[in-house]
C-alpha cells in the first residue's frame, strides 16, 4: 500500500484556516502513514492547542477513499460540534453527526457507505443497543473518557442512596452467609463513614449467595425493563455474576469484570483500527487495562515539534491541614467562585460530588450537574450569568475556554473515581498505575479552562494532601512537561500560607505578572532518575485474563491472571501481584472441579507465603482459611491500619508536626482541644467532624464495628469550676445526644464528656450511666501519648510505604496494641470519671514499642 502524502491532502482542501501541517502535525501523519496504516492499535498524545482533531480528521478522510467506514468519538455533545466546525474548514469532507433521536436515515446511509465521517459521542456508539453500525476506523478524542461508557456496559452500580432496597437485600444476603465482613452491617445500615473503604467480596462467598442474588437483582424494580436505572447493563450481566467481581462501598454496590471486555464488544471488535487522542494518554499499559483493549502503540512527538501554548495558569492549594470540604477552606474556594461567576468543580466520585452539591445548595448556588453520557448541563451552565457545574470522576475531554470558566475547583485529590480504584488505593498500595493516574488526573484537570494561548484560570486544590502528593516522585513523573513550572509555583505558594495564596490570587485576579519557579536551591543538578510509572507490563496479561473469565475461558484466564502476576512480582509489586493470584483462583474455583478448588487454594497459599502483614494478605489468608474449612481469625485491626495508611498518603511526613501540635493542644483553650480531638479521632481510626449549629456538640467521633455503626458526640469541659461534674454538664451532652439519634438512627450513639475533674455529682452519675462516658482531660492525654508512640512507630518503620515495609511495621505495632473493640469500651458510659489509669489497663501487656 502506497504511503499515504497527507500534506498533499490538506492542500487539495483549499482550506483557509488549515492550509499546511504544523511541525507536531506533520510528524505524526508521516509517522503514521508510513508505520502503521495497519497497526490495530494506536495512540497519538499532543499537547492542547497542537490540532489533534485535524490530524484525525485527516487520517479519517484517507480512510473514507480507502472504502473503510469512520467513527469519529468524543466525550460530550458540545466537543462532537467542534469536530463538526472544523470538519466544514475542509471542503468536501462530509460528517454527520449522531446524537440520542438525531439519526436521519440518509446520514445512517452515508456513514454506513463510508461517504462521510460519523461524529458522536461515546455513549452513541458504545450502548447496549447502538444505532449505529461498528466503523471500520474509530477514532477515540480524548481516549480516557471512553473508559465510563466502555465500564459501564459491564457494571452494575447500585448506589445506597438511589436504591436503598436492593442494597440493603444484597447485603443482608451476604450477612446471612458470612460475618467475615466486619464494615458490613454498619455500611448496609447506612452508618458507615465515607471514608471507608470498599469490601472486596471474596468469589468463595460469592459463589454461595450468587443464584439468590440474581433472584433479587432480577425481581428489583431498578431492572425494569421499561424504566428501571439498570435495565440497560442488566442482559449483559444476567448469567455472567460469577464472572465479576463484587465490592461493597458506603455508597454504592459495584459488580463488574476485573476490567471491561471490550474486545467482546462489535463496535471495537468488529473494527479494524483504532486511534487513541489525548494530550495526557499517560503509560499504554494503564490506557489499555482502563479501556479493556489490546496492546496499544505509541506515535511520539519530539518536544521540540510542541509549540502549542494555552495561555496563563495559577495553581493554588489548600496550606492548611482542614479537610477540603471544612467551612474555613470551602469559603475560600467561594468566594473566588463569587468573583469568577461560574465555576468548575471536578470531583473525584459521585459521592464527593453529592456532598459538594448540597453544600453548594445551602449556600444559594446554582449548581449544574454533569452526569455521564449527558451533557446538557453545561450548556445551561454556560448560559447562565453565575453558578457551579459539579462533575464526577471527569478531568478530559471538556472543554471551557474563553470566558466560560475562569476558575477550576478539585475538591480532593483525583486518586480513586469507582470503587474498584478505592479499594485498589486502600488494599494495594505498591500498584504504582494508581499514583501515575493522578499524576494524569491533575494534568487533565489543569487544562479544561486552558485552551489558547489567549486563555487564563486559576485551579484551586482543596484537600490538604495536594502539596504531598504532588511532590510523590511517581506522581510528578506522571505530569505533563508544560505542568511542571505550574506545580512547583504551587508548592512554593504552597509554603507562603494563606496570606501567600490571597495575594497571589489577587494579582492573577487582576492580571498582574507572577514571579517565575523559583530554581532549587544551588547549582542545578541532573535531578532524581525516577523508574516508570507502571514498571511491569502486566496490562496485556490482565486485559486477558478479564475478557478469558468474562467469555467463560476459565483455564486461560488462570493462566493469564498467573503471568500477570510473575510480572508484577519481578516488578516489585507483591500486593498488587497478589491481587491477580486472587484473580487466577477464583478463575480454577470457577471451573469447579476437584482438582480445580485444589489449584485455587494452592494460588491463594503460593500468594501469601512470605507476604507482608498488610490488610490485602490477611484479607487473603482469611478467604484461604474459609476454602480450607478452618476458624477465620478475626483478631485482625484492618481499619485502623487502614485508616493510618490513609493518613500517611494523605500527610506525608507532616504528620509529625500535626501530632506536636494536638499534644499542645489538648491542653490548651476549649476550642484547642476540641482541634486535638479531630487529630485524636485519626489516631483511633475513626473519622470526626465539626457539627455545624449553635447547640451541635463540639466534636463528633464515627467509626464501625461489626455490629453496628458507632457514632460519639463529644462536648468538652475546661477552667475551674464546681469540685465535681455537675449534672447540667451532662444534660448538655444529653441534649445534643438526641438531637444526633434523631438524625443518625441506625448508628449507636453516646455521648462523651471531657472534664478536668475527677468526680461526679451523685445525680449527675446516674444520669449518665447509660448515655455518656466521661473522661477527664488526663485520660485523653494518656490515650493520644500511647497510640501516638505506636503510630510514629509505625510510620517510621514504614519508611517508603513499600508492601513489605508496612507489614513489618504492622508486625511490629500490632501486638502493641489493646484487644480488638477497644475503642468501644473505652468510650463506653461507666457513671464515674474515667482516669489515665483505665485507659493503660486496656493497653495492658503493651508496653511502649521502641
Amino acid at each position: 500500500m502506497p504511503v499515504p502524502d497527507f500534506a498533499a491532502r490538506l492542500a487539495a482542501f483549499g482550506s483557509e484556516v488549515y492550509r499546511t501541517p504544523r511541525p507536531a502535525q506533520a510528524h505524526v501523519l508521516d509517522t503514521y502513514g508510513r508505520e502503521h496504516i495497519s497497526t490495530p492499535d494506536v495512540a497519538i498524545e499532543l499537547p492542547t492547542g497542537e490540532g489533534k482533531t485535524l490530524i484525525a480528521l485527516l487520517i479519517g478522510d484517507w480512510a473514507l477513499d480507502e472504502g473503510r467506514s469512520v467513527a469519529y468519538l468524543t466525550g460530550t455533545r458540545q466537543l462532537a460540534e467542534q469536530v463538526e466546525a472544523q470538519a466544514h474548514q475542509l471542503s468536501g469532507l462530509v460528517v454527520h453527526r449522531f446524537w440520542g433521536g438525531n439519526y436521519p436515515g440518509a446520514a445512517l446511509d452515508d456513514y454506513h457507505q463510508a461517504q462521510a465521517i460519523g461524529v458522536m459521542n461515546y455513549w452513541v456508539y458504545f450502548n447496549s443497543r447502538p444505532r449505529v453500525a461498528p466503523a471500520d476506523l474509530v477514532i477515540f478524542d480524548d481516549a480516557h473518557i471512553a473508559e465510563q461508557p466502555l465500564s459501564g456496559l459491564f457494571t452494575l452500580r447500585i448506589p445506597r442512596y438511589d436504591d436503598v432496597e436492593l442494597y440493603r437485600a444484597l447485603c443482608d444476603l451476604v450477612l446471612a452467609h458470612t460475618d467475615a465482613y466486619a464494615n458490613l452491617r454498619a455500611m448496609r445500615d447506612g452508618a458507615a463513614p465515607p471514608s471507608i473503604p470498599p469490601e472486596l467480596l471474596a468469589f468463595n462467598d460469592w459463589a454461595t449467595v450468587l443464584d439468590a442474588a440474581e433472584t433479587t437483582i432480577e425481581r428489583s424494580a431498578s431492572v425494569n425493563p421499561n424504566d428501571g436505572k439498570l435495565r440497560w447493563v442488566w442482559p449483559a450481566l444476567r448469567g455472567h455474576l460469577d464472572r465479576c467481581g463484587v465490592l461493597i462501598g458506603p455508597s454504592a454496590i459495584e459488580i463488574r469484570p476485573y476490567h471491561p471486555p471490550t474486545q467482546t464488544i462489535p463496535g471495537y471488535a468488529q473494527s479494524k483500527q483504532r486511534i487513541y487522542l489525548s494530550a495526557t494518554l499517560g503509560t499504554m499499559g494503564d490506557l489499555q487495562r482502563r479501556l479493556g483493549v489490546r496492546p496499544v502503540t505509541p506515535i511520539t512527538v519530539p518536544a521540540e515539534l510542541q509549540r502549542a501554548n494555552t495561555g496563563d495558569r495559577l495553581l493554588l492549594l489548600n496550606p492548611s491541614e482542614s479537610p477540603g470540604l471544612a467551612p474555613e477552606v470551602l469559603n475560600v474556594a467561594l468566594e473566588h467562585a463569587r468573583h469568577a461567576g461560574r465555576a468548575a468543580w471536578l470531583c473525584a466520585s459521585h459521592a464527593e460530588a453529592d456532598e459538594l452539591q448540597e453544600a453548594l445548595e445551602r449556600v444559594g448556588r446554582p449548581v449544574f450537574r454533569l452526569w455521564p453520557g449527558e451533557d446538557t448541563a453545561i450548556e445551561a451552565w454556560r448560559q447562565a450569568p453565575a453558578g457551579d457545574l459539579v462533575a464526577a470522576g471527569r478531568f478530559d475531554g471538556l472543554d471551557f475556554a474563553d470566558d466560560t470558566c475562569r476558575l477550576v475547583i478539585l475538591p480532593s485529590i483525583p486518586a480513586a473515581s469507582t470503587e474498584f480504584e478505592r479499594f485498589a488505593v486502600a488494599y494495594l498500595g505498591d500498584a504504582t498505575f494508581m499514583r501515575h493516574r493522578i499524576g494524569q488526573r491533575v494534568t487533565q484537570a489543569l487544562g479544561r479552562a486552558n485552551r489558547s494561548e489567549d486563555d487564563w484560570a486559576l485551579y484551586f486544590g482543596l484537600d490538604p494532601g495536594f502539596a504531598e502528593r504532588l511532590a510523590d516522585p511517581t506522581v510528578r513523573a506522571a505530569l505533563a512537561a508544560d505542568v511542571g513550572p505550574l506545580v512547583r509555583r504551587a508548592l512554593e505558594l504552597h509554603g507562603s500560607g494563606w496570606p501567600g495564596l490571597e495575594t497571589a490570587a489577587a494579582a492573577f485576579w487582576q492580571r498582574r505578572p507572577l514571579p517565575e519557579p523559583t530554581p532549587a536551591a544551588g547549582r542545578q543538578r541532573p535531578g532524581r532518575q525516577v523508574a516508570g510509572a507502571h514498571r511491569a507490563d502486566s496490562a496485556p496479561a490482565e486485559v486477558d485474563t478479564a475478557t478469558a473469565l468474562w467469555l467463560g475461558d476459565d483455564g486461560e484466564a488462570a493462566e493469564q491472571a498467573r503471568q500477570a502476576a510473575q510480572q508484577l512480582t519481578d516488578a516489585g509489586e507483591p500486593e498488587h501481584a497478589a491481587f491477580w493470584r486472587y484473580v487466577e483462583a477464583h478463575a480454577l474455583y470457577s471451573r469447579g472441579r476437584t482438582t480445580d478448588v485444589a489449584m485455587a487454594k494452592t494460588a491463594l497459599r503460593e500468594a501469601i507465603a512470605n507476604g507482608p502483614r498488610t490488610a490485602w494478605f490477611v484479607r487473603l489468608g482469611r478467604t484461604l482459611e474459609e476454602l480450607e474449612g478452618q476458624s477465620v481469625d478475626d483478631t485482625a485491626q484492618d481499619d485502623l491500619f487502614l485508616a493510618w495508611d490513609e493518613w500517611l498518603r494523605e500527610a506525608g511526613p507532616s504528620v509529625s508536626s500535626q501530632l506536636t501540635r494536638a499534644r499542645t493542644q489538648l491542653q490548651g483553650t476549649h476550642d484547642e482541644q476540641v482541634e486535638g480531638l479531630l487529630v485524636l479521632a485519626r489516631l483511633c481510626g475513626a473519622h470526626a467532624d465539626r457539627p455545624g449549629g449553635q447547640s451541635a456538640a463540639d466534636v463528633r467521633w464515627t467509626w464501625v464495628t461489626p455490629t453496628k455503626g458507632q457514632r460519639r458526640v463529644w462536648e468538652v469541659k475546661t477552667g475551674t469550676g464546681p469540685a465535681r461534674v455537675p449534672r447540667e454538664d451532662i444534660n448538655q451532652v444529653l441534649g445534643q445526644l438526641e438531637e444526633e439519634r434523631q438524625r443518625s438512627p441506625r448508628h449507636q450513639v453516646l455521648g462523651v464528656l471531657v472534664t478536668p475533674l475527677a468526680e461526679m455529682e451523685p445525680d449527675a452519675a446516674a444520669a449518665a450511666r447509660e448515655k455518656v462516658a466521661v473522661l477527664r482531660t488526663q485520660a485523653v492525654l494518656r490515650l493520644f501519648d500511647l497510640l501516638a508512640d505506636r503510630f510514629r512507630t509505625y510510620q517510621a518503620r514504614c519508611s517508603a510505604g513499600t508492601a513489605s515495609e508496612r507489614g513489618a511495621a504492622r508486625q511490629a505495632v500490632e501486638p502493641q496494641l489493646p484487644r480488638k473493640g477497644w475503642l468501644k469500651r473505652l468510650l463506653a458510659p461507666s457513671g464515674h470519671c474515667r482516669d489515665r489509669g483505665e485507659i493503660e489497663a486496656e493497653f495492658a501487656g503493651a508496653p511502649a514499642v521502641t
